[in-house]
């Protein structure tokens, strides 16, 4: 029997309007935010949700406790669904990080595996911890439907696992949108299949975010998109 696995990234915060690196700053969804996670409810309201995990910052949890709705149905915190820390980058947008560190950005922009910010993460470190999440909370929910709310890097990176890609291509896949469904199913023999790769087709273009990673790289001035 397979075990079904939706993943939603959060919806938009105010510091992703802004092009800030969010990271582990706990600040929650904001007013489109809130329409996009009732979107993603919309258009999960006939699928059978068997459990939902969260990453513990706000603006997934609160775009946990939207879908849920009126299902009678905990939400589980996990730290391992947590993103990337951008230590002292949080805060800042991509100019003032280069202002700040110069030269950091382009290593961030190019050589993504090599990145260390101060006082953060490594992406092969989220890397490492969105892979354990996943599969401990798919160890102990065979054959259910799991929902998960994440964010876009650990998201991502979960993916590129999925693909046997690596760290250095994560600009050049499909960016996952703010609210977007992220599908697999996994057989009892660990097989991901990928159904479905951030799928937004039900958030009307107004209340869609351009995406900071556009043709294989940020957009300069717009380097955060957490």
């Amino acid at each position: 029997m397979k075990t079904k696995v939706i993943m939603v990234r959060h919806g938009e915060t105010e510091w992703n309007v802004r092009c800030k690196f969010l990271g582990s700053v706990d600040i929650p969804l904001n007013e489109k935010g809130r329409r996009q996670a009732g979107y993603a409810k919309e258009a999960l309201k006939d699928e059978q949700i068997d459990v939902i995990y969260t990453s513990p910052m706000r603006r997934a949890l609160e775009t946990g406790e939207i879908i849920r709705g009126s299902r009678t149905l905990p939400i589980l915190p996990d730290e391992g669904l947590r993103e990337i820390c951008c230590g002292k980058w949080e805060g800042l947008d991509g100019r003032e990080v280069e202002a700040r560190y110069p030269g950091q950005m382009a290593l961030w922009r190019d050589h993504p595996e090599k990145i260390k910010i101060e006082g953060g993460d490594t992406f092969q470190e989220v890397s490492d911890r969105i892979i354990e999440a996943f599969w401990r909370i798919v160890g102990s929910n065979r054959g259910r439907t799991i929902l998960i709310t994440s964010h876009m890097i650990c998201l991502t990176l979960l993916l590129m696992h999925f693909e046997g890609r690596q760290i250095s291509e994560i600009w050049d896949v499909k960016p996952i949108g703010n609210a977007a469904l992220t599908i697999v199913e996994v057989s009892d023999d660990d097989k991901v299949e990928i159904i479905s790769w951030s799928d937004d087709s039900f958030v009307p273009e107004e209340d869609k975010k351009g995406s900071a990673l556009v043709a294989g790289r940020h957009r300069p001035g717009r380097e955060s998109d957490e």
